[in-house]
């Protein structure tokens, strides 16, 4: 115990030794920083809070912003960089310092120069939510607490109009363009429109084309199948005349129809002349005057006839001739097949023609088909995209007109800036500041006055050593 009180005791009978010198430099030190800070100008600050709003219906965000917009709970922070960057600018302070003018508020002459403004000048954006805090320090002969508060809130007035003008500006251009590409968009809409029934009038469509081919083919294979049998029936009428012709080669022309047998007609009529010269002979031959050389004579003629009469047989054959009805048969046949092979050989004719022009439609309509489809896909592709194009305008068009009706709900939300909380003028001071001046400048005196002591004691510990 006694070992560690002797430090202690030494210290206490140093300080005592020296405690002039402390309390004359811990005096010193207070009253000149008191008489510093009283010459200092009293420093006031005014700050204004701006909510910034984010658009509901703001375009979609691209993929180079995403995990930032993600980070920062969907608010763009680039934007609000943007903007506190945009209050330190030199055409922010002049504008608000001329509008200030403008509106004789506050004293602008004692305003400092517009490079002081802007160290002097802060917006502070907060991490967790979308405010932004604009402050100014500005001394007594710089206008004080009232020229700070009516700078602040003048650069926040500014700004709203300042991005409510450009977002109307925007907003014009960006309808103005919409207007202008929707205008555009329905003439390439009416162009492809006439383009399309153009080609289906000309061409068809696909509803046509395949219908077209289906019924071609149907045809193309009927006539096939009627050609053939043409061709079929043809060939066997032509095969049938030659048969007949060769057939009537082979048969007679004429035939026996019937045979009769009659009296023969020399006969009868030698008998009939017979009879009579023999009635005349007995009738001459009892007539007075008749002389024997006339009974002579008709005896003669009746001997004459009698032979001729015995001579000629008394029965007759009659054999009757004619043409054979096969052959005519066959003749019938010969005379009616050639029209008739010349009416299957024309019937042929015209199905080969109808065939092949059924064959160059089909092979024309399967050569067209393809290029067709394509052409017509084409023109139906450019067609729905000008109308995803023109829904996609309209869309963006709403878009743009709910943001111009949005940007003037309010008189406090004007330009996606709202003000929360105003600038108002502040009598206390936030410098200097007496309290911690004095305690700063009480610590920094008492170890002057330490520093002192110690030196004091090391010098008159080295001149005793040197003397010993």
């Amino acid at each position: 115990m006694p070992q560690k009180e002797e430090p202690l005791h030494d210290y206490l009978q140093f300080i005592r030794k020296y405690s002039f010198v402390i309390c004359l430099s811990t005096l010193l030190v207070l009253g000149t920083a008191l008489i510093i800070s009283l010459r200092i100008p009293k420093t006031y600050s005014a700050s204004t809070r701006m909510l910034l709003i984010q658009s509901n219906t703001a375009s979609p965000i691209s993929s180079s912003n995403l995990f930032q917009t993600v980070f920062s709970g969907g608010v763009d922070r680039r934007e609000m960089a943007t903007i506190s960057e945009r209050f330190s600018t030199e055409s922010m302070l002049n504008a608000a310092i001329e509008n200030m003018e403008e509106n004789e508020l506050g004293d602008v002459q004692h305003l400092p120069s517009i490079g002081n403004l802007k160290r002097k000048l802060k917006a502070q954006i907060h991490p967790d939510a979308d405010y932004i805090d604009l402050s100014i320090e500005l001394t007594e002969t710089e206008g004080g607490e009232r020229n700070a508060a009516l700078l602040v809130n003048q650069l926040a007035r500014d700004m709203q109009i300042l991005r409510s003008e450009n977002e109307k500006t925007r907003l014009a251009k960006h309808q103005r363009l919409l207007e202008q590409k929707r205008e555009d968009n329905d003439k390439k809409i009416q162009q492809l429109i006439d383009e399309t029934l153009k080609f289906v009038r000309e061409n068809g469509s696909p509803e046509t084309w395949y219908p077209q081919l289906a019924s071609l083919l149907e045809q193309y294979r009927n006539l096939q199948e009627r050609l053939g049998i043409a061709e079929q029936t043809l060939h066997t009428a032509r095969g049938r005349l030659t048969h007949l012709k060769n057939r009537q080669e082979n048969l007679p022309q004429q035939t026996q129809i019937s045979e009769t047998q009659n009296y023969h007609p020399i006969w009868l009529s030698l008998r009939e002349k017979l009879d009579d010269l023999e009635s005349q002979r007995i009738g001459d031959s009892k007539k007075a005057g008749k002389s024997s050389h006339e009974l002579s004579g008709q005896d003669a003629q009746i001997a004459e006839l009698q032979e001729k009469y015995d001579a000629t047989p008394e029965m007759a054959n009659i054999t009757t001739y004619g043409t054979s009805p096969h052959y005519i048969y066959i003749q019938n046949q010969l005379i009616e097949l050639p029209p008739t092979i010349e009416g299957y050989e024309n019937e042929t004719e015209q199905l080969k023609k109808e065939l092949q022009k059924t064959y160059s439609q089909l092979q024309k309509l399967l050569n067209q088909i393809p290029v067709n489809q394509h052409t017509f896909t084409q023109l139906r592709t450019e067609l729905e995209l000008a109308g995803t194009l023109k829904e996609e305008i309209e869309k963006r068009y709403l878009e743009s007109e709910i943001l111009s009706a949005e940007s003037g709900v309010t008189d406090t939300q004007i330009g996606g800036i709202e003000i929360v909380d105003i600038a108002v003028p502040r009598k206390i001071p936030i410098s200097p500041q007496f309290k911690l001046i004095v305690i700063l400048a009480g610590v920094v005196g008492l170890c002057l006055g330490v520093t002192l002591a110690l030196l004091f004691e090391y010098f008159k510990s080295s001149s005793l050593s040197l003397q010993n």
